[in-house]
């Protein structure tokens, strides 16, 4: 399995983050911003890399079907609420992956997805 992944994230205390400037705490987000972009562009260049040398090699490479995924998100969206249902932690953090997942660059599932769950 080849998966790269970027992050677009940066933790620091809240003790720390409050104890900078203003002007600092932009400056800190613009740059994690910016070298997450370049970190992106990277990895789909990587990506592109990746999958020629797979094909030269005669590797076979398999990707999910529309139809796969759409089973897969079906059997799968029950399963995260049943999982978050068992405490307020578990809840939290469905509902942070769930905004990542619903964030518009994303899109890997929509509103009509989790419709009552």
């Amino acid at each position: 399995i080849y998966q790269p992944v970027d992050l677009m994230d940066l933790t620091v205390s809240l003790r720390a983050w409050n104890s900078i400037s203003p002007e600092l705490q932009q400056l800190v987000e613009d740059e994690v911003r910016i070298y997450s972009q370049k970190h992106y562009l990277a990895i789909q260049a990587r990506n592109i890399e990746a999958m020629e040398k797979f094909k030269a090699d005669g590797d076979t490479v398999t990707r999910l079907s529309q139809e796969d995924l759409e089973t897969w998100r079906k059997a799968a969206i029950p399963i995260w609420f049943n999982w978050a249902n068992k405490n307020d932690d578990a809840r939290a953090i469905l509902d942070i992956q769930l905004k990542y997942m619903m964030n518009d660059t994303v899109g890997y599932i929509t509103e009509e997805d989790i419709k009552g769950f």
